[in-house]
């Protein structure tokens, strides 16, 4: 019975006005929370998109609420690429309704449908406007959590195609304002509670955690997978065994479901996709980053471009640091890619180039101060004494001259005291490996080379690399363990869980 209250009201908003002001046109889409229609401002003569709670929703507080937020949390942001709220309002039978902007196109979902696998330069402008778009949002305190490819729509807009524009952020999480970066943020949800798309959801979400930005780059990950592999990373008719695979299982990599997968976007992709928060990207901006090396890199700016993405300079962030990279700066680097000395500069690079500057000068002072001390003592201890200090420190005995006898220093015993001064000097930066298991013993290789890292459980320092991925190897008797790939350039955790692993046949 409610079904068909419902579906009347839908038919009956079509052709009438909502509050003196909007003509309901057609209905375009219905979904979990309302229906929406395009429509027509009487006056302005503008084609709007009005959606609509359901009726019985509309009877719910809870729902009402989170619907209000909906509107708030769109309206609030102000980014290009997501899709503006103009007006909210009830209609005479006291159903709530927000107007935004009508977006003429169509979701990626559809694309994928008719394309399974698509382009890279198609794939990365997508990524990198929802990149852009998201970092505006989470700079602003509101994170999506429910990012999928029906929620993303694709449109033309100054001859740019794809543009995106992201809707619905019915269950969005708007972080506390005024709270302090150490309390605790609060969300509208229930504690416990699981909203949002069972394949796209984050490992925290789907466990009910509270999520944090880093969510929405797990959900990105597991749309550039799709886009990129024609599939999901994890997929079940089973929601729950869906919810269990992004908690507990590793993905296929997905250059071995799409072999003209690069392997830098291969490691782009599963840094993504890491079960661990704090494994990801920091920001959306560190992930449009390694985005736009990638656009640089195969040299996809001859096929798309995406300079009009920083065009607006609306992107903003919570961290001040980060407001020190401006629009113009990387239009430039993005037009500038002919150009081997811009085409490797990174943002953060870009970013602290003050700070580099400063560095450059204590250093020229500490050198000066340097050769002033090595001057003054010089004139302390006469050379002869330098000379028998030396060579008695690298001689042996039987090799060892009478005082007073001219040698000619060997010119390998001469460099050895700088080898040997600048290895003591030298460190390398290390990262911490930590690999857990449910079995013990589990063997983890380096799969290129097939050497032995360590058994499980263990932690090993392994060199820090920049931009650097290593795929992770499993062995463990007749268990069947896909590989991984990890990231060298912060310390990683994995977690392996190898009843999931069996192989039965």
């Amino acid at each position: 019975m409610i079904t068909n209250i419902t579906a009347d009201f839908e038919e009956k908003y079509i052709g009438t006005v909502i509050n003196d002001r909007y003509k309901i046109i057609e209905l375009v889409g219905t979904g979990g929370m309302g229906s929406v229609y395009l429509a027509e401002h009487e006056i302005l003569r503008k084609k709007v998109a009005i959606k609509i709670l359901h009726y019985e929703q509309s009877k719910r507080k809870d729902t009402v609420e989170r619907f209000k937020r909906e509107a708030i949390a769109a309206s609030n942001i102000g980014q290009d690429n997501i899709v503006d709220v103009t007006d909210f309002g009830y209609t005479e039978e006291g159903n709530a309704y927000f107007v935004m902007e009508y977006v003429e196109g169509r979701s990626l979902a559809d694309v994928m449908k008719e394309q399974p696998v698509l382009p890279l330069e198609f794939a990365v402008s997508v990524a990198a406007q929802i990149a852009v778009a998201l970092y505006s949002a989470h700079g602003k305190g509101i994170i999506h959590r429910d990012l999928k490819p029906e929620n993303i729509l694709l449109t033309n807009k100054d001859g740019n195609y794809p543009f995106v524009k992201i809707v619905d952020f019915g269950i969005s999480k708007i972080l506390q304002a005024d709270a302090k970066p150490d309390e605790r943020l609060r969300t509208l949800t229930k504690s416990g509670a699981i909203f949002g798309t069972p394949e796209y959801m984050s490992p925290e979400q789907a466990a009910g955690e509270s999520v944090e930005p880093a969510s929405d780059i797990y959900s990105l990950g597991v749309i550039m997978y799709e886009m990129l592999t024609g599939r999901l990373p994890f997929f079940d008719d089973n929601y729950m065994k869906i919810l269990h695979k992004h908690q507990y299982e590793f993905p296929e990599l997905p250059s071995n479901v799409n072999p003209d997968i690069p392997s830098d976007v291969n490691a782009l992709i599963m840094k993504c996709l890491e079960k661990k928060p704090f494994n990801r990207y920091g920001t959306m901006m560190l992930l449009l980053n390694d985005l736009k090396n990638i656009y640089l890199k195969y040299n996809l700016e001859e096929k798309i471009s995406l300079a009009f993405l920083f065009n607006s300079g609306t992107v903003r962030s919570m961290n001040p640091a980060a407001d020190m990279i401006s629009s113009e700066d990387i239009i430039r680097m993005l037009n500038s890619s002919h150009d081997e000395k811009v085409k490797h500069v990174s943002i953060e690079e870009n970013r602290s180039s003050g700070t580099i500057l400063k560095v450059l000068v204590v250093c020229i002072l500490l050198i000066v101060a340097g050769i002033a001390v090595y001057t003054f003592l010089r004139k302390q201890n006469p050379p002869m004494m330098a000379e028998r200090t030396e060579i008695s420190k690298y001689d042996t005995p039987k090799t060892a001259k009478v005082s007073g006898e001219k040698e000619k220093p060997d010119k390998k015993t001469a460099e050895q005291p700088k080898k040997t001064a600048s290895n003591g000097k030298k460190s390398v930066p290390m990262m911490k490996l930590t690999v857990n298991s449910n079995i013990k013993g589990v063997r983890v290789f380096n799969n290129e080379n097939g050497k032995t890292i360590c058994r499980t459980p263990c932690t090993k320092k392994l060199p820090r690399k920049e931009s650097e991925v290593l795929i992770l190897g499993f062995e463990y008797e007749d268990y069947s363990i896909k590989p991984m790939a990890v990231t060298l350039d912060k310390d990683m955790t994995v977690n392996l869980n190898l009843k999931q692993e069996v192989d039965n046949g």
